[in-house]
């Protein structure tokens, strides 16, 4: 059966998105202004070209950033309990800094750190 505490909750999350739903409607103001149609309804008139190109070499290195970012937090939290893992957890943390490794070097090869470098072909 249900409990009464689920349901209690489930009535109060329908009442918090039915407010919330309520008050930005009233809220909202009614008027369409033509400065509502840029973006972010900012009302500052777009300048310029917006298909700005940006390099693909920019994003793999923020994705190698946080991937590598995120293996430092992992290796910290594991180096608390270094003492209770013993040898599985040495194991483990051992395979985990190899796949990081054959990633890092598979990036490398890839070109994904070679800014700058042009390849053959490329004007």
């Amino acid at each position: 059966m249900v409990s009464a505490s689920f349901i209690f909750y489930v009535l109060a999350i329908i009442t918090v998105t039915m407010t919330m739903i309520i008050v930005s409607h009233a809220l909202n103001p009614r008027g369409h202004k033509r400065t509502n149609a840029y973006p972010y309804e900012s009302g500052i008139v777009p300048v310029g070209d917006t298909n700005i190109r940006w390099n693909v070499n920019y994003f793999l290195i923020a994705i190698s950033f946080v991937i590598f970012d995120i293996e430092a937090v992992f290796l910290y939290l594991w180096s608390l309990v270094v003492v209770e893992t013993s040898w599985p957890g040495l194991f483990t943390a051992s395979l985990f800094i190899l796949a990081l490794l054959i990633a890092l070097i598979y990036e490398i090869k890839q070109g994904a750190f070679d800014w700058g470098i042009s390849k053959e072909g490329d004007s």
